[in-house]
């Protein structure tokens, strides 16, 4: 077969059907990475306000115990604005890349799976920056005292707190954005339930 099957492993179904261009795909996909790195842009953003004394509503630097002896989340914010410029710089959607091939024979290509895979690629970034911004928040309770008020964030900081201990004194963070990354992706899974209690 020369076409681009559709496979539907629910049904154990493969379904030729001369899908030979896969441009929509390639749009949707394409897409779906412009709207993820847009969303890593808030991420980025609310991390920078939570490590910013002129705009955090009186939170130390960096959210450090010690500011001026300690570094608080400084490094994870450095990695994450590292991130999201490179998320940026993958937003340039394959799907209008087309480079005729083959003789000419193949002369519009859609790039579906570079961008497909691009769009995995941004996801993943995204789950990072997610991971960094829940643990300084997990630090913003440390150092600030401060819980929001609404049930269910409450819930989601108290399991943050929970996992994840207090930057007092300064490590290694890359295991605990992990942590908070693999907590966000547990109680996402929980969020289609009518109501969530933990």
């Amino acid at each position: 077969m020369s076409d681009n099957p559709l496979f539907f492993p629910e049904h154990d179904a493969v379904v030729h059907g001369g899908n030979f261009f896969g441009q929509p795909a390639a749009f949707v996909a394409d897409l779906l990475t412009i709207s993820t790195v847009q969303m890593g842009n808030l991420a980025e953003r609310q991390l920078d306000l939570l490590i910013d004394p002129h705009r955090n509503g009186g939170l130390p630097p960096m959210l450090a115990t010690e500011p001026g002896q300690q570094h608080g989340v400084q490094g994870v914010q450095l990695a994450a604005t590292a991130t999201l410029a490179d998320m940026r710089r993958s937003a340039v959607p394959a799907s209008i890349q087309s480079i005729p091939t083959n003789g000419h024979n193949q002369d519009v290509i859609p790039f579906g799976t570079q961008a497909a895979l691009n769009a995995l690629d941004v996801a993943t970034s995204m789950r990072w920056l997610h991971g960094s911004l829940a643990l300084a928040l997990r630090q913003a309770v440390h150092v600030g005292g401060r819980r929001p008020t609404a049930p269910a964030c409450a819930a989601v900081v108290d399991r943050l707190v929970e996992a994840i201990a207090p930057i007092d004194p300064d490590r290694p963070l890359d295991n605990d954005v992990r942590v908070a990354a693999e907590l966000l992706d547990d109680i996402a899974e929980l969020l289609p339930e009518e109501e969530i209690s933990w």
